[in-house]
C-alpha cells in the first residue's frame, strides 16, 4: 500500500471497522516483529474471528467459573480430562511468557489460537464435568485472560469484568506455569545408531533412562544396524532421543 496508489488504510479506519484489539492481534500475528507487515482485509477478518472464538470459549467456561479455584485445585484428585486441561493451560503460559520476552509475538498469538481450539475441544468432551474439571477450566479461563491481556486488553477486561473481576487486567499478576503440569504424558523418542535416525518410539514421559536404553536396543528397526558390532555407549536425552554408539 502507498499514498500514491490511494490505498492506504489508517489505524483509525482499522480500529473503526474492526476494533483496536483485532488490529493489535493482526499486526503482531501476521509477521515476525522485525519484519514489515503486509496489510490484508482477510487477515483482519481472521483476527476478528479469533477474538470471537475467545469470547465464545470464555462464555462456556464462565458457567463453571470459581474465583477461589487456586485454593481448591490442589486438594481435588485429578482426572485425565482435568490433566489435559491444565496441560494445555500451562503449556500456553510457558510459551506466551517465553515468546513475549523474545518479542516473538507472532508465535505467541499462534499458540494462543491453538490453545483456544484445544480448550474448546476439551469443553465439548467434558459433557458432565466434575469438580476437578470445573476447577481446571476456571484456572484455564483466568490464565487465558491474563495471557491475552497484552495483545487484547479491551477483550480481556470485558471478560474479566463479566466474571466479577475488579480493575484492569494489565494490573493483574502474570501467571506462572508449572513445568510438571505442562509436560506431556507421552513423548516421542528418536532412536539413533551412530547419530543417524533409525526409529522412533512413543513412551511415557517419565520413563527411566535405563528403560529407554533397553527399549531402544531391542527395537526391530535398530537391530540390523547393530549386527556384528559392539555397543560402545548409549546416550540418553530424556524425553527426546536415544543414541546408540556402536562399532
Amino acid at each position: 500500500m502507498s499514498k500514491s496508489k490511494g490505498n492506504v488504510v489508517t489505524p483509525e479506519e482499522a480500529v473503526t471497522n474492526y476494533g483496536a484489539d483485532a488490529l493489535r492481534v493482526f499486526e503482531l500475528f501476521v509477521a515476525p516483529f522485525e519484519q514489515n507487515v503486509q496489510w490484508t482485509n482477510e487477515g483482519m477478518a481472521g483476527a476478528v474471528r479469533f477474538l470471537s472464538r475467545v469470547f465464545d470459549l470464555a462464555g462456556k467456561l464462565a458457567q463453571w467459573w470459581d474465583p477461589m479455584w487456586s485454593m481448591q485445585i490442589g486438594n481435588v484428585e485429578a482426572t485425565d480430562t482435568s490433566k489435559a486441561i491444565r496441560r494445555a493451560t500451562h503449556k500456553f503460559v510457558a510459551k506466551a511468557t517465553a515468546d513475549i520476552e523474545a518479542f516473538a509475538f507472532n508465535t505467541y498469538i499462534s499458540t494462543a489460537m491453538i490453545t483456544v481450539n484445544t480448550l474448546g475441544d476439551l469443553v465439548k468432551a467434558a459433557k458432565d464435568p466434575g469438580e476437578a474439571e470445573k476447577l481446571a477450566f476456571s484456572e484455564a479461563l483466568e490464565y487465558l485472560i491474563k495471557t491475552l491481556s497484552p495483545v487484547a486488553p479491551h477483550s480481556a477486561d470485558e471478560i474479566w469484568e463479566g466474571l466479577g473481576g475488579e480493575g484492569f487486567t494489565y494490573s493483574l499478576s502474570w501467571p506462572t506455569h508449572d513445568p510438571v503440569l505442562a509436560r506431556d504424558d507421552k513423548v516421542t523418542v528418536a532412536i539413533q545408531v551412530n547419530g543417524k535416525l533409525r526409529d522412533t518410539m512413543d513412551v511415557d514421559a517419565d520413563t527411566p533412562n535405563d528403560q529407554l536404553e533397553s527399549m531402544a536396543l531391542g527395537r526391530e528397526k535398530a537391530i540390523p544396524f547393530l549386527e556384528g558390532k559392539t555397543v560402545r555407549k548409549v546416550i540418553v536425552v530424556p524425553g527426546k532421543l536415544v543414541n546408540i554408539v556402536a562399532s
